[in-house]
Formats: structure tokens, C-alpha cells, sequence
């Protein structure tokens, strides 16, 4: 059997390059320059070519080429090059060698000590069903850490009930809601705020909840806005046919655990002033307008 010069006993070449020449529409893409956005007229944009021209050389010096271990690429499961270039773990790992009291687990590991609670969404009423009260929110509804209300995709009582399974939406203030698939947010946390709770939220959708004394839902948030933990989403987040999805690899993110409730309360204290002025200054808004002559087509919550 012929081998290639590149291969290695017990080894799987990775080509992790970002871009192939060609763009989700199936035409050519060209080189944007960074600077002035402007699209080149003639130099394609094809990292893959590049590194496979430098493998069949003998350069393996591009950071997009490395080898991995077969067994260990079998035993993952997965044959997607991102999954196995772990350089997005590289900036969590040394924050926390870098802060004292501060060590790191996955969200995995949280759900499996039952620190953390993480589920989905209820489901994903029709169209045609979205003439009553209670909000449906939808992927597009969550942006810039804050939970939309759309008042056009509100759904009856009776049917939000039948997706909550129950009387209540199971739903928590603070609770953290991030995409789940068919979004280039997937990772981004928004916050559910005080009189949001009785809403039908998308099944496409990650609820996380802490589930401890240790910390509470505003040092979650603040571990999860950490740019160092939103870097590791990049490895895995798949397209699945053309959508992206992440399904149970979410449980591999790593993010900081304080020592003592102390830490957590000092860290994030700013992200606990802020949601929770916001909810003052709500709570005072929404009072208003209910006592108003006036009738205002907008909704908070409740």
C-alpha cells in the first residue's frame, strides 16, 4: 500500500484551515482586506490549498497543520479538524494559572456534581398559533445579554401550558439562555429577567441555572461572557447540513470556579448591579405604563 510522504505510524494529519476557496454559496471567495473591507478581484481566499501545497513539501510549519493521535481521534467520535486544534483552551488555562482561586471545570463535570442545571428549550409553537399572551421567544429574541419580548409572537395560556408540560414554565429569574443551533450566537448568554419566567422558549435554546451556594447566577454570567471561555465555542460548533449546532459538546467548556462564595460576589458584582438596576428601573417603567391613560404597545415582562 502506497503511503505519502507526511504519514506517521499511529498519527492522523489535521488540517484545521479556515477557509477552502469557496464560500457557503457554493461560488468563489476572494481575500477581503481587513483594513478597508474591500474584496479582491482575483486572489482567492484558500487556506487549505496552501497547507496541503506546504504538507506535500514537508512544511508542517502552519499553525492549521498538526498530527493527533489516531486512537484517541477514534475514541473521540468526531471528524471535524476544530474539534482537535485545542489552541482555544490555551487562553482559559492560563487565566486560571494566573488568578489566584480560581480552578477550572467543565460544564459537564458542574451538571454531573449538581452544581449547575442545564437543560433546553419547551418547543416551537406554529405560526398560526401565535395570537395570545404569554411570549414566545424565539433564537432571533436573544441578543446583547437581554432577552426580547416580540408582543407578534405571543401564544395562548392553554397552549404554553401543553409545552411547559405543567402550570408553570419551570423558568427562573436570571436564568442564563444561550442559542442552542441555527445561530452564529450559539455561546452568547442572555439573562432572563423578573417577570419573564411565564414565557414558551424555543427548543433550539441552552437554559443554565447554578445550582449551589457557592456562586450564584450573575458569577455563571460572568464566567460565561469571559472571552477566554466564549473562544472555546469556536471548537465546537459544527454545521450540521447549514446550521450550526452543538448539541452535548457544550459539556466540554471549561469556565473558572471560585474558592469560597467570597471571590464569586467580588468578581461579578458589576454584572449583579447592572441586572439588578436594570430590573429597578423596569419594575418602575412597567408600573407607569400600566397606570397610564395611555395604551402602549410594548411588554417587558410581567
Amino acid at each position: 500500500m502506497h503511503k505519502p510522504s507526511w504519514f506517521r505510524d499511529g498519527k492522523t494529519l489535521i488540517v484545521n484551515a479556515k477557509t477552502c476557496g469557496i464560500n457557503k454559496d457554493g461560488h468563489e471567495q476572494y481575500i477581503v482586506n481587513p483594513d478597508t473591507g474591500i474584496r479582491s478581484n482575483s486572489d482567492i481566499d484558500d487556506d487549505l490549498a496552501e497547507c496541503c501545497d506546504l504538507v506535500k513539501s514537508g512544511d508542517f510549519s502552519r499553525k492549521e497543520v498538526f498530527f493527533y493521535d489516531t486512537s484517541r481521534t477514534v475514541e473521540a467520535g468526531s471528524y471535524v479538524p476544530k474539534y482537535f486544534d485545542h489552541k482555544t483552551l490555551e487562553g482559559i488555562e492560563e487565566l486560571s494559572r494566573n488568578n489566584k482561586g480560581l480552578s477550572l471545570k467543565s460544564l459537564g463535570q458542574l451538571k454531573k456534581e449538581k452544581k449547575i442545571l442545564l437543560f433546553g428549550g419547551h418547543g416551537s409553537p406554529s405560526s398560526d398559533q401565535r395570537l395570545g399572551e404569554i411570549p414566545y421567544i424565539k433564537v432571533s429574541d436573544l441578543r446583547a445579554g437581554h432577552v426580547n419580548i416580540n408582543p407578534t409572537n405571543m401564544v395562548p395560556i392553554a397552549l404554553a401550558k401543553k409545552f411547559w408540560g405543567g402550570d408553570t414554565s419551570g423558568l427562573q429569574a436570571y436564568d442564563l439562555v444561550s442559542p442552542e443551533r441555527a445561530s452564529k450566537n450559539i455561546g452568547e448568554f442572555c439573562v432572563l429577567m423578573p417577570g419573564q419566567e411565564n414565557s414558551v422558549l424555543t427548543k433550539e435554546v441552552i437554559v443554565v441555572r447554578t445550582n449551589t451556594d457557592l456562586f450564584d447566577q450573575f458569577y455563571l454570567l460572568w464566567a460565561l461572557t469571559l472571552k477566554e471561555v466564549v473562544a472555546q465555542w469556536e471548537r465546537i460548533v459544527f454545521m450540521q447540513t447549514n446550521r450550526e449546532d452543538v448539541g452535548k459538546r457544550m459539556h466540554e467548556i471549561l469556565i473558572p470556579i471560585p474558592e469560597s462564595r467570597e471571590l464569586a460576589d467580588k468578581l461579578s458584582f458589576q454584572f449583579r448591579d447592572y441586572y439588578q438596576s436594570l430590573e429597578k428601573a423596569r419594575r418602575i417603567f412597567v408600573d407607569s405604563i400600566e397606570h397610564s391613560s395611555f395604551s402602549h404597545h410594548i411588554h417587558l415582562g410581567e
